[in-house]
């Protein structure tokens, strides 16, 4: 008997054939369907509640299996095929909504970057910005990246992109920055935020399935960033919750953190002293969680495009916590 267990961190659910953006990189739907038959068969599967018993009822164990909790971030789209196969199975999952989603009916950051590249490639996507920065009199003493195709990485040029913007520039120039590119490369090519994102319908009926919702900040910054305000840490982590739970009727006890890794998160007892709006917090930092773990600092493993199922059950008993 005891009381661990692992979460998984999943993002784009992508088509297995005739995918309209391949250049998105996501867990094939076949593959995640192979993830479900595997993960039920080695763990047992926890709901959002069971999490929150585990951390606060003294008598909630798990029997013989280690647990396992199935989540999603961005709100994205697609998730929603995930969310059917999870109900198939009697399984609640958990998705992570950034609430710009919500009340502005725009994209969050990352997702702006992820379709604008996956439309029109790196390249273009550098000259657009250029223009933005140009335009908005941004100044930064870090350059945009150059690309030369020939000679360049792209992951590490899109690397460099994602470093720019999300770490390098304020919070606000970004998502102004972010928005211009939202207009000029993607609305223009007739996409807009619900072929991106989960409409409200789609939120509603994924708690009708019987699955939970949590906070993903408002427009997906790194809320750990030292020159946040405090009405900037309002806007991005408290206001969220209460913008979810007026708008889907549901009382929000989780977050999980944009990016997630280290340098994005807060303590458990800075996240107290900043909100004191949330029972639950989730990480991507890859650990084996515990009843002695705090439950604002969660871990969770961030699912590759590249893991099958075998793949998956290999990474998690090489970790050893199944």
């Amino acid at each position: 008997m005891n009381s661990n267990f692992v979460a998984l961190c999943y993002h784009y659910i992508r088509k297995d054939i005739n995918d309209p953006f391949p250049r998105l990189l996501g867990t094939k739907i076949n593959d995640f369907s192979n993830h479900v038959e595997m993960l039920k068969k080695q763990f047992t599967i926890l709901s959002l509640e069971k999490i929150h018993s585990m951390y606060y009822k003294e008598n909630e164990i798990l029997k013989n299996k280690t647990g396992l909790a199935i989540t999603f971030d961005d709100g994205l789209s697609d998730q929603f095929e995930a969310a059917k196969i999870l109900s198939e199975n009697n399984i609640s999952g958990i998705f992570f909504i950034p609430t710009c989603i919500v009340n502005e009916k725009l994209p969050a950051n990352p997702i702006i970057l992820h379709y604008a590249i996956a439309i029109h490639g790196v390249e273009k996507f550098i000259d657009e910005l250029k223009r933005v920065f140009y335009e908005m009199m941004i100044e930064n003493e870090n350059k945009i990246p150059e690309f030369n195709k020939e000679n360049d990485n792209v992951w590490k040029i899109i690397d460099d992109i994602k470093i720019l913007l999300y770490y390098k520039i304020k919070p606000d120039e970004t998502r102004k920055i972010l928005l211009e590119i939202y207009k000029r490369l993607i609305v223009k090519n007739n996409i807009t935020v619900d072929d991106m994102h989960l409409t409200k319908i789609q939120i509603k009926k994924l708690l009708d399935m019987g699955h939970s919702i949590g906070s993903h900040s408002h427009s997906h910054i790194s809320v750990a960033n030292s020159e946040l305000s405090k009405l900037q840490l309002k806007e991005e982590l408290i206001e969220p919750k209460l913008i979810l739970e007026a708008e889907f009727d549901t009382n929000v006890i989780s977050m999980s953190y944009p990016f997630g890794e280290s340098k994005d998160c807060l303590s458990a007892q800075s996240l107290i002293e900043k909100t004191n709006s949330y029972e639950l917090a989730f990480t991507v930092e890859h650990k084996l969680n515990t009843k002695n773990n705090s439950p604002l600092e969660i871990g969770r493993y961030m699912v590759h495009s590249s893991d099958n199922s075998h793949k998956l059950n290999k990474i998690l008993k090489n970790e050893k916590i199944s």
